[in-house]
């Protein structure tokens, strides 16, 4: 994992500004999708791997992978946090922060790029009722047998291209893309092709991770090798007016973890046009809505979170293990590197918990944690319990009460929350 000496200057995929110097952290090997589990323990810990060599912009602040080299999606790719009523209060937060900015066209049609099995756009049909006209998304993972839209949803089991993009029978009034952004290693180019593909005005709803809460919590756990470029609110409206997009909005969601963009393609925007505010200014004069460099220099860097990251979290982990069993909670990316980077000889966690009952009874790739339902870890005596999300921690601890199962929970990061659950319903 040490860092290796640069041989050229990086340019930044955001803003284009020359990175010189080394990465900031490097590892040779980590799974390349965290979201397909296996079923047996061999075919985890053989699961292919890929290299990460991280930058860190000093201008934008973008996170990203220069060596990253593309991920193989396809239908065994599986997300679903929809089971957290947390997730599914952040998706009605989302719809109706869409709504709001589109308050003006009723009824409105939608285009979701990156959709998954669709379940953001069933629950914007649910939650918008008549105001929905049309939607239509389009993910190659998608499993159409395994799915039910209602009537008004179309579905593409491949990406958005021009030919696909010319066979909708309707016209698109907004483009959503939730967290499709950090797969893509050159944002601009991604977030133009809308512009290339869809006869403008519309708007478009970007979701994706906000990097600077990665770093100020310290969770090196973020940067898995799907997520290549992780960015700043800096360096998503960089990328956004690179792209010919107005009126950017861009705004904290889902307890500051992730940015919520919502832009305006113009009828007659120039394609690509430089962009000449300094980066940090406020968008289209709406105050407070990127950070100004001089803030962006409180939250720790990259190589200081990765730094001590595996140190500290090894450290805790030990701890925890001389009082007894111990589990991490979280089966999806999170969980999955976290597991990677700090017990990768599973010496140190007995298994991983998550909710979802299609992850029950898989391996995790990489270290090949078995995954196991909660009541499983009442079985287990489980002493204590690391919590890969913190965002829901007190779901969790009420889930533990619910079971009566008492334990001691430590969030991962640098800020760790520690609580006993009282094991009472």
């Amino acid at each position: 994992m040490a860092a290796e000496t640069l041989e050229r200057s990086t340019p930044c995929p955001c803003c284009g500004a020359n990175i010189e110097g080394p990465p900031a952290f490097v590892h040779e090997a980590v799974p390349l999708l965290l979201n397909v589990l296996a079923a047996a323990d061999q075919g985890a810990r053989t699961a292919a791997t890929g290299r990460l060599e991280l930058y860190e912009c000093p201008r934008c602040g973008l996170v990203f992978n220069r060596a990253f080299a593309g991920v193989p999606y396809g239908r065994d790719y599986f997300v679903d946090a929809t089971l957290s009523p947390r997730y599914r209060r952040h998706m009605d937060d989302v719809v109706d922060r869409l709504a709001a900015r589109v308050a003006g066209r009723t009824p409105f049609s939608v285009v979701d790029v990156g959709a998954g099995q669709g379940t953001f756009l069933a629950h914007l049909a649910a939650r918008l009722g008549d105001r929905l006209a049309h939607a239509h998304g389009f993910d190659p993972a998608f499993r159409p047998s395994e799915t039910r839209l209602p009537a008004n949803i179309g579905f593409t089991a491949s990406m958005l291209d021009a030919e696909r993009a010319a066979a909708l029978d309707f016209p698109v009034d907004v483009v959503v893309t939730r967290h499709v952004l950090e797969h893509v290693i050159d944002p601009v180019r991604f977030l133009s092709s809308f512009r290339e593909h869809f006869a403008a005005p519309f708007t478009l709803v970007v979701e994706t991770p906000n990097v600077a809460h990665t770093l100020e919590r310290g969770l090196l756990h973020d940067f898995c090798y799907e997520h290549c470029a992780m960015a700043t609110d800096a360096a998503l409206s960089e990328a956004l007016r690179r792209s010919g997009y107005e009126q950017i909005q861009i705004e904290s969601a889902f307890g500051g973890e992730y940015l919520l963009a919502i832009a305006v393609a113009p009828a007659a925007a120039a394609h690509g046009a430089p962009v000449d505010a300094a980066l940090g200014a406020s968008v289209d004069g709406a105050p407070g809505q990127t950070l100004a460099a001089a803030e962006r220099t409180a939250t720790p860097s990259l190589a200081e979170v990765a730094g001590r990251f595996v140190r500290e979290h090894r450290d805790r982990l030990m701890r925890a293990r001389s009082r007894g069993p111990v589990a991490i909670w979280g089966g999806a990316g999170k969980g999955a590197l976290f597991a990677v980077l700090v017990d990768p000889d599973r010496a140190l966690v007995d298994f991983v918990i998550d909710i979802h009952p299609s992850k029950q009874g898989f391996f995790l790739p990489g270290a090949g944690h078995r995954v196991v339902a909660p009541k499983d870890a009442q079985r287990a005596a489980v002493r204590t319990i690391f919590v890969a999300n913190a965002t829901y921690v007190d779901e969790i601890a009420a889930q533990c009460n619910a079971l009566g199962l008492r334990v001691d929970l430590e969030c991962v990061g640098n800020r760790p929350h520690a609580r006993t659950t009282s094991g009472r319903p």
